[in-house]
């Protein structure tokens, strides 16, 4: 089950997973929500089901023409949802002409394929800002996972700092913010207390070991929280790919059929080839 607890949507269409992974980690640690689209024919889809406020396009090969079919889908849709959201051109060169004519179609901003994480998050408040208004209060995506589910139970040990015993637990969901774990076996009760930091909490997410610390925010006989403090980039990027392909996973996914922009496409790759 996937928690939303702000309103903050952008979609990238991009068949980038470097840009993708770009953006994830640009926007996921500052609260913002992402998805991706890899095919035109799901991003006003995308736009509908996930109320999509900011659409970023990458200018794929510099190929203006399809960027510009896909603007005209969403600018002309007869959903007004859909033709509101802000859209932004991520580009590489600077050509003048096709700026000019992306911003008579719609386009609210440009962000370089090089940008900064830093850049990409400022960038998007600012247009967040000038389309829509003041940004929402924004909040980590929460996954909660079913703890009697096998393929869901990821466990979490970590040895009080006081007591020094070993404590086993079930992660029961896990954000950018922090983890609650449903505690299992016996020990002391002082063992844990609300305020404790604990250093090298271990558990597996993806293949991947995490030893992150925390600090205890919520503590009952068989359940405790803790708000994650000091994440290395290493395991940022670990959490959100975890939380990413659960959203996605979440999304319904129809056998698209190859809308007109895609098909023109192969029929060009056809011709040179």
């Amino acid at each position: 089950m996937i928690l939303l607890e702000y309103k903050m949507n952008v979609l990238i269409y991009t068949q980038s997973y470097f840009v993708r992974n770009l953006f994830l980690n640009a926007l996921y640690p500052n609260g913002i929500n992402l998805f991706h689209a890899e095919h035109t024919e799901s991003i006003v889809n995308f736009i509908k089901q996930r109320q999509i406020e900011i659409v970023v396009i990458d200018v794929i090969q510099e190929d203006y023409v399809k960027t510009f079919t896909i603007m005209n889908e969403i600018k002309n849709n007869p959903d007004n949802d859909v033709k509101k959201v802000a859209i932004i051109l991520l580009i590489g060169n600077v050509d003048k002409q096709n700026l000019i004519k992306a911003i008579q179609l719609g386009a609210v901003g440009f962000i370089k394929s090089n940008a900064k994480e830093e850049t990409i998050y400022n960038y998007i408040i600012e247009i967040y800002k000038k389309t829509t208004g003041v940004p929402p209060e924004r909040k980590y995506v929460r996954v909660t996972l079913n703890t009697d589910n096998p393929n869901d139970r990821i466990g979490i040990k970590f040895r009080s700092p006081k007591t020094l015993n070993i404590i086993l637990g079930v992660i029961r969901d896990i954000s950018f913010g922090g983890v609650a774990v449903e505690l299992v076996g016996t020990f002391p009760p002082e063992s844990i207390e609300v305020g404790m930091e604990v250093n090298n909490m271990q558990f597996i997410l993806d293949g991947h070991d995490l030893f992150v610390n925390g600090v205890v925010v919520a503590y009952k006989k068989n359940f405790c929280a803790f708000r994650f403090v000091n994440l290395t980039q290493s395991d940022k990027e670990i959490i959100c790919q975890f939380i990413f392909q659960r959203i996605s996973s979440e999304i319904p996914k129809n056998t698209p059929q190859k809308s007109e922009t895609d098909n023109n496409e192969i029929n060009q790759q056809n011709n040179q080839s």
